[in-house]
């Protein structure tokens, strides 16, 4: 059987019915089965064998994968130069000319595509200001002595015959793990990318890179060590390498037990992710006479019963994605959903969720969802909690849309008070 190239958009649904592509699909084998049984349970894609053939539901995760004969490409409904202005802002990406407009073709790229376009700009521009070097220790029979020289191997010897002496010296050298860690990570681009142009460039910018640094197996550890060593002399190895540790987070999958890693036959990002970074950085930035604090932690909200814990298990502290402040008082709660809350109905969860921050006396009894619309029509909702006894309001929910191409427009003005002005109203306005 062919190959079955599937596209669909984040948040969308394609049923088995006649006509379809999915109509009659099945899955064969029992690797593509536990693909999917892990897909499914993680929340990434959910996709289920129904009578009449496949049906695949998408929500905040975009990407792609090949699972059997079947190629999945789930595509984010803001796209091309927004999108690419929005992810380089809430990473901290540096404004890097990247190609020429006619070979890039922003527009018309892949999500994926859009990162690693980044991660090469990133790394050219780094090879261009010359990599870091770091010292290297050398052992080698020299005509021309260097460092020092080895006494010990010219006692071993009955008598030195040649031109050499045998010498321990130090030398800077790109061969260290900072740059292996950069062409691990083109590597990986390589692989993951299927734009011709792109890979071309990636292939050449390698074969530059190998005549003077060793290969290194990219791993979740070597990533990690490598970040945290970042210094003042390597700082601006930085962008590159959170590309790359999104990149290489986004093709596996950490199962329940932790101790087991399984690499997909693709690529996924969650955009609930970005979109959280996107708006803290915008309040921390632009909203002015107010801090904002990332998962603020609502302690003592639940407590177990004196007397009645007796696995001695600790309460739950819920932790909304942003408080902000005024000095030492909180102001309001607000979450990050990546969820068009306009166009699709609000689920139960998120409504419990959002009314314990409510009604927990933290702020003003009020507590908001953010979340991204492409809709001009968005208007904000609120919900009201009641005590159905009485009638009286408790608290409230509100539902506030954020446009994320209006963000990315504002973001390219010079002028900075627009955007100022769209914070305050998404985080405060009524």
């Amino acid at each position: 059987m062919s190959v079955l190239k599937i596209d669909i958009r984040e948040w969308e649904q394609l049923l088995p019915v006649k006509g379809s592509p999915l109509f009659q699909r099945y899955i064969e084998d029992e690797d593509s089965r536990y693909a999917i049984k892990v897909l499914n349970e993680k929340g990434i894609v959910n996709i289920l064998e129904l009578k009449d053939g496949l049906q695949i539901t998408s929500n905040s995760y975009v990407g792609k994968i090949k699972i059997g004969d079947i190629e999945l490409n789930i595509h984010p409904k803001i796209e091309g130069m927004p999108l690419y202005k929005l992810l380089k802002y809430a990473y901290g990406l540096r404004d890097l000319n990247i190609f020429d407009e006619a070979v890039h073709a922003i527009e018309s790229s892949q999500f994926y595509d859009l990162l690693i376009y980044q991660l090469y700009a990133e790394v050219e521009e780094l090879l261009y200001r010359g990599l870091n070097k770091r010292y290297k220790k050398s052992d080698a029979d020299l005509e021309t002595p260097r460092g020092r020289i080895d006494i010990k191997k010219v006692a071993a010897k009955a008598n030195i015959t040649g031109g050499s002496l045998p010498c321990s010296y130090f030398e800077r050298s790109e061969d260290n793990e900072l740059n292996r860690v950069l062409l691990a990570g083109l590597y990986l681009a390589n692989e993951l990318t299927e734009d011709l142009s792109l890979k071309i460039h990636l292939h050449r910018l390698c074969s530059r890179m190998e005549q003077s640094i060793g290969p290194i197996e990219l791993n979740r550890r070597v990533l990690i060590e490598t970040l945290n060593n970042i210094n003042r002399l390597s700082e601006h190895y930085r962008s590159a390498l959170e590309l790359i540790n999104i990149l290489f987070e986004s093709q596996g999958i950490q199962l329940e037990d932790g101790s087991m890693y399984m690499k997909l036959n693709g690529f996924f990002f969650d955009m609930n992710v970005f979109f959280q970074a996107l708006l803290s950085k915008l309040m921390k930035e632009y909203l002015e006479g107010f801090t904002v604090r990332d998962e603020y932690t609502l302690h003592e909200l639940f407590a177990y019963t004196p007397g009645f814990n007796p696995q001695r298990k600790y309460a739950p502290k819920p932790r909304p994605d942003f408080a902000v402040m005024k000095g030492n008082r909180v102001v309001c709660l607000l979450d990050a959903k990546y969820r068009d809350l306009w166009e699709r109905n609000l689920p139960r969860e998120m409504l419990y969720q959002l009314s314990i921050y409510a009604v927990s006396g933290i702020g003003n009894n009020t507590a908001k969802i953010l979340y991204p619309s492409m809709s001009s029509e968005a208007k904000l909702q609120k919900i009201d909690i009641k005590n159905p006894a009485t009638g009286s309001k408790y608290a409230e929910v509100m539902l506030q849309s954020v446009s994320l191409p209006l963000v990315a427009e504002l973001l390219n003005l010079s002028s900075k008070v627009k955007i100022k002005e769209y914070v305050k109203q998404i985080v405060f306005g009524s």
